[in-house]
C-alpha cells in the first residue's frame, strides 16, 4: 500500500481549524441575532406597557377622575305634587391630553373639525402642538359625536361620563328653578339659593320639594303668554299665592327662557321680570292709603268729603287728575276714579310717621 503524500497530511489540520472558526463566528452572530431580537422585543413591549400603563392610571386616568370630582351630583328638584323639575342623568365629556397623542397630529386635527365644527383645524392643531396638559373640547357631548371621536383610535383623546344637569319640564317654571353651570353650580333661582343643599352628599337621597304646583304653574304661563302676543307686549310677569298660607304657587317671567341651554337666551329671558323687575306702585297703592287713613281714625266713612279741584300743588309739584272731578267728591269717589288729588289730601292727613308705622305693621318694610 502506498503512502500518504506529505502534502496531503499536512492540510487536514488547516482544514479543520477554519471550520471551528466559521462555527464559532455563526454562533456569535446567532447570539447577537437572538441578543438583538430580544432587545428589540423587550423595547416594543416596554412602548405598550407604557401606553397601556398612561392609559390606565396616567395622567389620562387621573384627568378622567378629576372630571368626575369636579362635578358634585345633586338632588332632585320637584314640585308640591312630586313632579320633576330639575335631576342629575350622566352626560359625556371630551378632553384632550396633546402629550399623550401618537397618531398623525395634522390629521386628527382635521378629523376633530370634521366631528365639532365648533373649532377649525388651525385651532386644534394649535392645541395639540401645545405644551399644556389637557384641554376640554365639548362637555355635554351628544352619543353620536362620543361613538365617533372612540372610533378615531387615539390614546389622546379622553372620553368621561360625569353628570348634567337637566330640566324635563323646559321653560316650565325656569325662574324660580333658576340653571347651573356646565361645572354643577347653581347660579340662579332655587339652584343658587340652595346650592350647599343641593350638592350636600348627605342629602343626595332627598329632594329639594318646592311650593309650585306645576299645573297652576302651566296655566298662568298660557294665559299670560297668550295676552302677551295678542298685545304684542315685550313681557310679563305673573304671582300667584295661597292668601292661606303665604306659599307661592306659581310665578311666571316672560319671555321664556329654557335652563337646559341657559347660555343661549337672551339678557330679557335670563331677567326675572317677576322679582327684580322695579316697579313703581302708583295707584295700586292708594287702597293701603285709604287703609291706613280708617286704621288711624281719620276715615270713618266712605261718604267723607274732600276737594277735588283740576290742579291741586302738593310738594313742589302739581298734581292733577286723568279724570278730574273739578268739585268736592266722597272717598268712594276718590276710590273709583283713582284720583291722585284725593289721595295726596288724605296722605297728608295720616302723615309720614303713622304711614311708616302701618306699612311696618303691614311687612310692607321688612
Amino acid at each position: 500500500m502506498n503512502a500518504p503524500t506529505p502534502a496531503l497530511v499536512a492540510h487536514r489540520p488547516e482544514r479543520l481549524r477554519l471550520v471551528g472558526q466559521r462555527r464559532q463566528i455563526l454562533a456569535m452572530m446567532h447570539q447577537r441575532l437572538m441578543f438583538g431580537m430580544l432587545v428589540y422585543g423587550g423595547v416594543v413591549a416596554l412602548i405598550v406597557l407604557r401606553i397601556l400603563y398612561l392609559a390606565a392610571f396616567g395622567d389620562h386616568a387621573g384627568a378622567k377622575s378629576s372630571l368626575t370630582a369636579l362635578v358634585p351630583e345633586r338632588g332632585d328638584i320637584i314640585d308640591r305634587d312630586g313632579q320633576p323639575l330639575a335631576r342629575t342623568i350622566d352626560a359625556w365629556t371630551i378632553g384632550l391630553h396633546p402629550g399623550k397623542v401618537i397618531g398623525d397630529k395634522l390629521e386628527l386635527a382635521r378629523k376633530l373639525a370634521q366631528l365639532m365644527p365648533e373649532r377649525d383645524e388651525a385651532q386644534y392643531f394649535a392645541m395639540l402642538r401645545s405644551g399644556k396638559r389637557f384641554f376640554y373640547l365639548r362637555r355635554r357631548a351628544a352619543p353620536g359625536v362620543v361613538e365617533a371621536v372612540n372610533a378615531l383610535g387615539e390614546p389622546g383623546l379622553a372620553l368621561e361620563r360625569e353628570p348634567d344637569r337637566l330640566y324635563p319640564q323646559t321653560s316650565l317654571a325656569a325662574h324660580v328653578i333658576g340653571y347651573t353651570t356646565v361645572d354643577g353650580h347653581g347660579v340662579a333661582g332655587m339652584e343658587r339659593s340652595f346650592d350647599k343643599p343641593l350638592s350636600d352628599p348627605a342629602l343626595r337621597g332627598q329632594p329639594l320639594q318646592l311650593s309650585i304646583s306645576s299645573r297652576i304653574q302651566q296655566a298662568m304661563e298660557h294665559e299670560l303668554l297668550s295676552a302677551m302676543t295678542k298685545f304684542s307686549a315685550k313681557g310679563a310677569a305673573g304671582v300667584i299665592m295661597d292668601i292661606h298660607t303665604g306659599e307661592v304657587l306659581a310665578l311666571t317671567s316672560l319671555p321664556q327662557l329654557n335652563p337646559n341651554a341657559a347660555g343661549a337666551g337672551t339678557d330679557e329671558a335670563r331677567f326675572n321680570r317677576a322679582t327684580l323687575g322695579v316697579w313703581e306702585l302708583g295707584s295700586t297703592f292708594k287702597p293701603f292709603t285709604v287703609a291706613m287713613a280708617m286704621d288711624a281714625g281719620i276715615i270713618k266713612s266712605f261718604g267723607k268729603m274732600y276737594p277735588c279741584p283740576r290742579e291741586y300743588p302738593a310738594y313742589g309739584k302739581v298734581i292733577h287728575d286723568t279724570h278730574p272731578y273739578g268739585r268736592a267728591c266722597s272717598v268712594a269717589e276718590i276710590m273709583k276714579e283713582s284720583s291722585n288729588i284725593g289721595s295726596a289730601q288724605i296722605a297728608a292727613e295720616v302723615g309720614a310717621a303713622r304711614q311708616r308705622e302701618f306699612l311696618d305693621k303691614m311687612g310692607f318694610l321688612r
